[in-house]
């Protein structure tokens, strides 16, 4: 077969002239092309142990060839090689084909059994071998077993191995002359074979693979099809295995573009390549790229001085296996270009690959096939082409012998045509879920570990993965000893939490899953130093199968499973658990478990249980969202109830799952949610009444948008959608207008249309004609509902971002406004912004990370903004501090009323001189009416809109009118916390009856931050309300009210505050306390007095 020419050559310096590539020259026909045509031309560079520098031109390359064939002419035949002496044994694979005979470099990383196995197979007749002990007793292993297990083969011939005096000898044209005519060059044909190489046999024993001269022809031409012009390049290759195929085959590549070897000093034996000396080896012969293995490249990245020195090359260049991706972005962050060389294809893009370095495009010798599967990742398949022809042909495509590669690769989000591996098709592990790990990745990251010579992972067919870990011999030992097992264990835990992070949540790994190797039973490995993973599997079956039955057998099983999961049926479960597992059946519900004796071992059996009594109920709750330590995190019975109960309704909440970081997870779910929005609606006629359709109007908030939609004279109509439950939707709107004084009877009107709905089903769950009927007249929508609860984490708000989604569906489809009630919340780490005061504008998804409520107001945001870009009229309103309505209801359980109520006991308020922008329901509902009036500026972003008051007041002033109120004092926010937080440490019975210690973590993070410049009173960030004023005349009216004494009077007065003795009626749980610092016994008067007033938070005044 004649390979086309190809039409163009990148231009290269007049040293190296290259030789025709189209089929007319054979490889080593090339080789004496550039004896005669490229004289002046490097092919070799090392540094000398005293310093200088040594180049080899072509022609004494070449004649060390010649010099070769003689050698090995004069020997018996067949011959293979060992050493891995980088210039030698170059020169010998080369002397061996001109000598007309196969080359066939094996591994001497190979076991003897697999050594004898490819002897035996390629039918090798005469090995050359290294001098070296090692090299000695590999051979001497290996003839013993074809002696016994291969008695049919005849042993082949050994000589040594030539060293680089042997053929870098002075030798005449005339004496090559003489050679060239005693070994006339045959086996020229293109499908004679001329090398064998080998696989990995990471599966079973390596198998020879052949390379023809068709072969080694075509493989002239990748670097041909590369964007850079390597010619005359100095590629170091100190670290490359000459017996592995990429070591191998570089031969070819010199001859067709030019590039020039760097390489140690040959000696025998040969020089080992580390870290160390392989950098200086590259440095001193001054590399342009350093061609490298990835252990080498995370070795030096640890060093400053190798990084600065390696940013002043052209780059790095990696194979053979995984880069850790912090190592390839450390190299980048460090100016570094990091190159990957994938499947033998040389190109070198002439752009920076910068933090895409894992990427690559498949060159264009060869013909893809790319099949995709249900994961998003695609398997490669080579198909023969007039360029390429696969060495191995195991499958065919449209008729065309093709090379199934098993390689899983994964596009580039936004580069199509860039490809990075995701792993083999042939070690994925498929649980008996169905779901997938990949384990490549994870094991490089455990492998890193300085404990670790390597690891395996396991878990095909069964639920969870585990891993098989051989330490380092200093590290190993007996793993049927516990406490060395545990010690061992806890010694790589950081390296598995740091697994664990980048591990999809089926794919993570606990502590009980890791397996130690035997010391007996050590790991076998391929020719590129990898793990023989299925072998490995194989050998420790029955360890693995062991370790699963333990696991199994660790919970209790005998303990009915709750027939329903609320916490009146799962309380007795999880106290039958405990009393089973600690032997203990005196433990009161409140009591510590590990005050009493838990121990490690049996606070996995309690999970264990706690996690199969989920997974074998009818709901079938996917336990491996869990963390591997919550009962630690809630470490008695009630606790643990609560947790499972709420585990068991809302799966385990996203900030418990440690395996990706916030941000990752929350744009996740806004890629999960922005896809596919149907197309924008032609907009109706324009008509200046309003129909509104509006969520969440049984809240506070929600309560006075409906009421300041029924008083808008421009709103025709009003849709309210209402979550069913167990009271009837018009009960529980009632019940929201009359507590905050709100007139009832606004809900008889024909204007009010109360709906039962569920927004994430279809058509929000109602009926057709109805939904139709909304469709058909909508102009605006309200979307307020939400879950308030700042403990749970962004997985558990996924049904209300559903919901959102739903509602965006429906606003482009009938060509809706969309009004979204945000949150200021959404500046959760505020100091880590840069510009403050926040604009109305996007923010940064690390600004919002932290709290699940958060997090999720700002992924749909993020979805709302997708949707604006295909047209959707939308307005984020992102909601302040709601401080209460008209007639003073500001719930109980928040922060600030928490705050208030905690005066009864610690005798104090917080005092704080800088501003608060809190904002009445009932104002704040007005504004945000006013926003329906937004003009379309056509597709875009949407509109933001922050809402909060308009004149800020300092907290002193309202702190000062409270406090005088309770006759308690202002202390610093400080010196408030410590006496809350003391207080909870003294009495645990009164810590019980004190709101504000149920969100301690709240005002801890208040504490952590209340100090900072450029932010509100109580750590509220400072905000901009330009667009606000802009769009609300409510807002912008100079003479809207500020805050003020009747507010705080109307709180109090709600609260059940009261101003006298006289009003106070006698009551004994309004008398003084005794003292400003108080000092609470168990069953103390003021204990007493706290249990008894909680329930109704009657506030004391202080005499």
């Amino acid at each position: 077969m004649t390979i086309r020419a190809i039409k163009r050559i990148p231009p290269t310096p007049r040293t190296f002239s290259p030789p025709a590539l189209d089929g007319s020259y054979s490889l080593l026909q090339m080789y004496d092309w550039h004896r005669e045509h490229s004289p002046r031309h490097r092919l070799f560079v090392f540094a000398r142990a005293d310093g200088t520098i040594r180049e080899i031109y072509w022609p004494e390359a070449v004649s060390a060839i010649y010099v070769g064939a003689k050698l090995i002419r004069d020997r018996l035949p067949p011959v293979r090689d060992y050493p891995p002496d980088t210039i030698p044994y170059y020169t010998t694979m080369l002397s061996i084909i001109r000598a007309n005979y196969i080359v066939f470099p094996i591994s001497s990383r190979n076991s003897a059994a697999a050594v004898a196995h490819l002897i035996a197979k390629a039918n090798v007749g005469h090995i050359l071998i290294g001098r070296d002990t090692s090299m000695q007793d590999l051979l001497t292993n290996t003839f013993e077993i074809l002696k016994t297990q291969y008695q049919q083969f005849s042993l082949p011939g050994v000589s040594s191995m030539p060293l680089f005096e042997d053929l870098y000898t002075s030798i005449s044209d005339e004496e090559i002359d003489v050679i060239r005519g005693q070994i006339p060059l045959l086996r020229q044909n293109p499908e004679d074979i001329q090398l064998y190489l080998h696989s990995s046999g990471s599966t079973a024993f390596p198998k020879p693979i052949p390379w023809t001269t068709q072969r080694l022809i075509e493989h002239c031409l990748i670097p041909i099809f590369g964007e850079q012009d390597l010619t005359n390049q100095v590629i170091g290759v100190h670290t490359l295995p000459m017996f592995h195929a990429t070591g191998s085959l570089t031969l070819s590549w010199t001859a067709s573009c030019g590039f020039v070897l760097a390489a140690f000093e040959p000696q025998s034996p040969a020089i080992l390549p580390t870290p160390e000396n392989a950098f200086q080896g590259a440095k001193a012969t001054e590399c342009d790229f350093v061609y490298s293995v990835p252990s080498q490249l995370e070795a030096w990245s640890s060093r400053s001085s190798y990084l600065e020195y390696l940013s002043t090359r052209r780059g790095v260049i990696f194979s053979g296996g995984p880069l850790h991706r912090e190592v390839g972005d450390l190299l980048t962050s460090r100016g570094i270009n990091v190159y990957i060389i994938y499947g033998r294809q040389v190109l070198l893009s002439t752009e920076p690959p910068g933090y895409d370095w894992e990427y690559f495009q498949l060159s264009g010798v060869v013909k893809p096939k790319l099949l995709p599967s249900n994961d998003g990742t695609f398997q490669l398949i080579m198909v023969t082409n007039p360029y390429f022809t696969p060495s191995v042909i195991n499958t065919k495509v449209d008729g065309e012998d093709a090379y199934d590669t098993a390689d899983l690769l994964l596009e580039h989000p936004n580069k199509p045509g860039y490809w990075r591996v995701f792993g083999r098709a042939d070690s994925q592990i498929i649980h008996s879920t169905g779901e997938k790990t990949n384990p490549g990745p994870l094991e490089s990251i455990l492998n890193q570990d300085q404990h670790v010579t390597a690891c395996v992972m396991f878990g095909q067919g069964k639920f969870q993965a585990g891993v098989l870990v051989e330490p380092k011999p200093e590290y190993q030992f007996d793993p049927s000893d516990m406490e060395l097992l545990i010690n061992f264990r806890n010694k790589i835990w950081p390296s598995i939490e740091r697994m664990n992070q980048h591990a999809p949540q089926h794919s993570r790994i606990f502590k009980e899953m890791i397996l130690v190797a035997l010391p007996n039973k050590p790991f076998t490995y391929t020719a590129k130093n990898t793990t023989r993973a299925p072998a490995i599997l194989k050998e420790y079956a029955g360890e693995i199968e062991a370790l699963y039955k333990i696991v199994d057998e660790s919970t209790q099983s005998n303990i009915p499973i709750p027939a329903k999961w609320d916490i009146t049926s799962v309380t007795p479960f999880v106290r039958q658990v405990v009393q089973q597992v600690l032997s203990r059946y005196d433990l009161s519900d409140e009591a510590d478990l590990f005050q009493h004796g838990c121990d490690s071992l049996q606070a996995t059996w309690i999970r264990n249980s706690l996690l199969r009594a989920l997974r074998d109920s009818p709901a079938g709750i996917d336990t491996r969202e869990s963390t591997g330590n919550f009962v630690y995190e809630h470490p008695s019975v009630n606790l643990l109830s609560k947790f499972l109960a709420s585990a068991a309704q809302n799966g385990f909440s996203a900030d418990q799952d440690a395996t990706e970081t916030e941000v990752e997870k929350m744009k996740q779910m806004v890629e999960k949610y922005s896809k596919d929005f149907p197309n924008l609606k032609s907009p109706k006629a324009a008509s200046s009444s309003k129909t509104v359709l509006v969520t969440g109007t049984t809240g506070g908030f929600g309560t006075h948008i409906l009421e300041t939609l029924f008083f808008d004279p421009l709103v025709s109509k009003i849709y309210v959608l209402i979550r069913k439950g167990s009271v009837d939707i018009k009960q529980k709107q009632e019940k929201s207008f009359a507590e905050r004084g709100v007139d009832i009877t606004f809900l008889n009107s024909d204007k009010v249309r109360l709906l039962e709905a569920d927004l994430v089903e279809q058509k929000f769950g109602l009926d057709a004609d109805v939904f139709e009927e909304i469709a058909d007249s909508v102009t605006h929508i309200i979307a307020n509902a939400w879950r308030v609860d700042f403990n749970l984490g962004l997985r558990s708000f996924e049904n209300d971002i559903k919901g959102l989604r739903c509602m965006v569906d429906f606003a482009l489809s009938t060509a809706s406004v969309l009004v979204f009630v945000s949150s200021i919340g959404i500046f959760q780490n505020f100091s880590s912004a840069q510009q403050r005061p926040f604009p109305e504008d996007k923010v940064d998804p690390v600004i919002a990370s932290g709290s699940g409520y958060s997090e999720s107001k700002w992924v749909s945001e993020q979805i709302i903004s997708e949707a604006a870009k295909i047209g959707l009229h939308s307005v984020v309103v992102r909601l302040g501090q709601v401080c209460g309505s008209p007639n003073g209801l500001w719930n109980r359980k928040e922060w600030l009323p928490a705050i208030v109520q905690s005066a009864a006991v610690l005798n104090c308020l917080p005092d704080d001189e800088r501003s608060i922008t809190w904002i009445p329901a009932q104002l704040a509902s007005r504004a945000l009416v006013d926003i329906l009036n937004i003009p379309s500026d056509g597709p875009g972003s949407p509109c933001y809109v922050h809402l909060i008051h308009p004149r800020p007041i300092s907290w002193s002033k309202l702190a000062e009118t409270i406090a005088s109120r309770l006759q308690v004092e202002l202390v610093s926010y400080s010196e408030w916390f410590d006496r809350l937080n003391q207080a909870g440490k003294l009495d645990p019975e009164a810590a019980k009856n004190i709101a504000a210690l149920k969100i301690l973590p709240f005002y801890k993070d208040v504490l952590a931050r209340v100090d900072a410049s450029d932010c509100e009173a109580f750590a509220f960030p400072e905000i901009e309300v330009k667009q606000a004023l802009q769009l609300s005349p409510t807002l912008s009216n100079r003479d809207i009210k500020q805050l003020g004494e009747d507010d705080a009077e109307r709180w109090l007065s709600y609260w059940g505050c009261r101003q006298s003795k006289t009003e106070n009626n006698g009551n004994p749980y309004t008398q003084p306390l005794p003292s400003k610092t108080v000092r609470l016994r168990k069953n103390s008067s003021v204990s007493q007095l706290i249990r008894k007033t909680f329930d109704t938070l009657v506030l004391r005044r202080v005499q």
